[in-house]
């Protein structure tokens, strides 16, 4: 038997927020959420929240930043101060884009305006947070790894990731992945099911190094071998999610982005585990849709589930792009993160440079040229992966 801790079956959450309306129109999203028991307890001040937060578990806060005894980012300060492990999800009716931005720089992982979100949105932004911040407090210490360690790494990661591009009637498929030192936890790979339709996964591992490799591995070999038994995605991810939970441990948890496309209809389904949104724009660089997290990172919860969107109808031109979050994390001193707007503007400088279609390896050129740019040749803090997915025709 393991001695591992399991996750709760239930999260409980604290909305902090004075307004009773606003409090109970909130708590009710989150009770009435689809795939993951919320319980949402609420504080009326910041100060209740803190003796609440002394004497009750927790695993997210949804804060506002107007209390009665305390407001603005203070409110943010004060209850990072007292519980500093403790994800934070603002939620706020201060629609303040520079206050949104420091917020986020200053430890928040979510800044949200009230009136603009819905039970989706929310939901979504607090499985990112929840496994985010787990991987921030969980992230190894640097190890000094031997020869034969750095040397057993490396051919992990070589061996793992995909090395060419597959022959997918009516698209057009590449990846690429850079890994942080010696190897990375990032998961790259593609693969066709006996229905003929093909599976693209992207994955992030909390890490860096020996571990987070063979960790990368064993996930990759749940996937393949659900695959093989005709298990949907939906499935795939619920029973990877508890293989994972052992092997894991308290310290890691994987993010994973599982799609499968039919390149005879020309439709996506995708499930997500906490993984950060995938993008799916037009020939022109148009964001057509936001592909968010359905579900809790791998490793987290037990008997998580991982609803599947509805599928997606690929046009001409179609590019699905997926990032880890090395990508959006790549920072530029005194200006931020790379971020989602950085991938969008680097294809849409990409395509008007070319005069003819783009193809999905120029789609992942242009984001990693876009990332050195930004970082001004520095190297990221994290391991960087992107795939495109290109969908051909007129």
């Amino acid at each position: 038997m393991s001695n591992i801790p399991k996750a709760p079956k239930t999260l409980h959450v604290l909305l902090v927020e004075d307004d009773p309306a606003d409090a109970f129109l909130i708590r009710t999203m989150l009770e009435e959420a689809k795939g993951t028991s919320f319980a949402a307890n609420v504080a009326g001040s910041l100060r209740e929240a803190l003796a609440w937060l002394s004497a009750n578990p927790c695993q997210a806060v949804v804060l506002d930043l107007s209390l009665p005894d305390s407001r603005g980012l203070a409110t943010f300060h004060q209850l990072r101060q007292h519980h500093p492990a403790l994800p934070v999800v603002v939620l706020t009716g201060l629609d303040d884009e520079s206050l949104a931005l420091q917020a986020v720089s200053e430890g928040a992982q979510d800044f949200l305006v009230k009136g603009q979100v819905r039970e989706r949105r929310l939901t979504q932004a607090l499985h990112h947070a929840m496994g985010r911040q787990r991987r921030l407090l969980r992230v190894e210490k640097a190890l000094e790894h031997s020869q034969e360690e750095e040397r057993v790494a490396r051919e992990i990661a070589k061996q793992l990731l995909p090395t060419t591009a597959p022959e997918m009637t009516g698209f057009d498929l590449f990846g690429h992945s850079i890994p942080r030192g010696a190897s990375g936890g990032d998961l790259l790979d593609w693969y066709q099911v006996a229905s003929g339709c093909w599976r693209i996964a992207i994955g992030d591992v909390t890490g860096h190094g020996l571990g987070p490799s063979l960790l990368m591995a064993t996930t990759r070999a749940y996937l393949r071998a659900y695959a093989s038994m005709g298990v949907s995605i939906e499935e795939t991810l619920a029973k990877t999610n508890e293989a994972l939970l052992e092997d894991l441990g308290d310290s890691r948890n994987v993010t994973l982005f599982l799609a499968e496309l039919d390149p005879a209809t020309r439709r996506l389904t995708y499930a997500s585990a906490g993984h950060v949104p995938g993008l799916l724009v037009d020939r022109h660089g148009a964001v057509r849709e936001r592909l968010f997290s359905t579900g809790l990172p791998l490793g987290v919860l037990e008997n998580a589930t991982y609803p599947g969107e509805d599928p997606l109808a690929l046009e001409p031109g179609d590019v699905l792009i997926l990032p880890t979050d090395g990508v959006l994390d790549a920072v530029r001193v005194g200006q931020g993160h790379f971020g989602v707007d950085g991938v969008i503007q680097s294809v849409r400088r990409r395509l008007a440079g070319v005069s003819q279609a783009l193809t999905a390896e120029g789609v992942v050129e242009s984001i990693f040229t876009g990332v050195a740019t930004w970082t001004q040749g520095k190297e990221p803090a994290d391991d960087c992966t992107v795939v495109a997915l290109r969908s051909l025709g007129t």
